[in-house]
């Protein structure tokens, strides 16, 4: 299944609007890290976490309802270990057809990004419906400094 949508332009994207000057680092205030650290807290945060390490231990027992989502995984061969490992939310925001979408970077590998469509179905479980795979511009060194504070940050990661 292709998925297509509008990702709302959050907070963490403006510093990369000006990506022709130097590299700035980012720096939250009070109120906005306490707005970015619920994201972690959030069904579809902490349904995603739970996905990944059933994939990554027990691919066998991914639900049926996340197979969509594991087999691009598949396709993509990362090291288990990876995606083990601890990851940033740089972005989560409403998608047009429902539910959440939950862009996450890895810690130790900020080159791995992966974007995620996480959905509540109608008894009040989760379901992660897709992954979508994009051609990533970042440029590592200078994400690197404008996000140090959050991408290696002890308590807020996945």
């Amino acid at each position: 299944m292709q998925f297509r949508t509008i990702f709302l332009l959050p907070l963490f994207l403006l510093p990369l609007l000006g990506h022709a000057q130097a590299p700035k680092e980012l720096v939250l205030n009070k109120e906005q890290l306490v707005k970015y650290g619920k994201s972690y807290k959030t069904a579809e945060v902490i349904y995603l976490r739970k996905f990944l390490n059933t994939y990554a231990s027990h691919r066998e027992a991914v639900s049926p309802v996340d197979e969509g989502a594991a087999k691009v995984l598949d396709s993509l061969a990362l090291d288990k270990k990876i995606l083990k490992g601890k990851f940033m939310v740089y972005q989560y925001s409403n998608i047009i057809g429902g539910g959440k979408g939950v862009s996450i970077v890895s810690q130790d590998h900020p080159e791995v990004i992966l974007d995620f469509w996480v959905y509540k179905i109608e008894d009040g479980a989760y379901e992660v419906r897709d992954l979508l795979i994009q051609d990533d511009k970042r440029d590592i060194d200078s994400f690197k400094i404008t996000y140090r504070n959050y991408l290696h940050h002890k308590t807020l990661a996945m």
